[in-house]
């Protein structure tokens, strides 16, 4: 299991959380969604964290207060490149199966980490598609080279030009359930509701 991590701070916060809730409270929602998406991974499964910037390894280190999780610097770089690294990197450590996680999509817990590693036994690529377009989980056998190329970040169009090159490079490919990511102050709204439910 790898969480992809953006340190909650500064213009490593989600910009639809900062313009509607300001930028000390898009710090705790990220930071909650992170602790949340830690949690619903299945606790027996080795764990570890790519964080950007790189130099924020140690302080997620003493965030996750001696919680047995190793934490990797991600490559300063956009970060369709940094995905791929992250990607290639983990892949390369475990030679069975790898399941990346986004840590802004509060729903995405067991059942569908579960479903995803059930998916690769037979795929070589599993998707957990976001309603913006876009992916909270990635799942891999290995790295597939060119996996990510003429993906064009931050549009709707994320997750339809993921599945297209795993067509073009003959990757058997699944999808999961679509799920909501939390990117915005109408979606962090939607989330309370649906997680605690309150409508206040």
């Amino acid at each position: 299991m790898v969480l992809l991590l953006d340190y909650p701070e500064g213009e490593w916060l989600p910009a639809g959380l900062r313009q509607g809730v300001g930028d000390e409270f898009a710090v705790r929602i990220v930071r909650l969604l992170a602790e949340l998406q830690l949690a619903n991974v299945p606790q027996s499964w080795p764990m570890e964290i790519h964080v950007a910037p790189g130099e924020r390894v140690a302080e997620v280190r003493r965030w996750l207060n001696a919680k047995p999780i190793t934490v990797h610097a991600q490559v300063a770089a956009p970060w369709g490149e940094r995905l791929a690294q992250a990607a290639a990197e983990a892949t390369a450590r475990h030679d069975d199966m790898v399941i990346l996680l986004r840590g802004d999509c509060p729903y995405c817990g067991v059942e569908q980490i579960v479903a995803a590693a059930e998916a690769l036994l037979e795929h070589e690529v599993v998707l957990g598609p976001a309603t913006d377009g876009d992916f909270y989980l990635l799942g891999l056998r290995r790295w597939p080279e060119g996996l990510l190329h003429e993906v064009n970040w931050g549009t709707n169009q994320v997750l339809f030009a993921i599945t297209r090159r795993c067509t073009e490079l003959g990757l058997k490919h699944a999808l999961l359930d679509p799920l909501e990511r939390v990117t915005s102050e109408a979606t962090w709204d939607r989330a309370v509701e649906r997680l605690t439910g309150r409508k206040d």
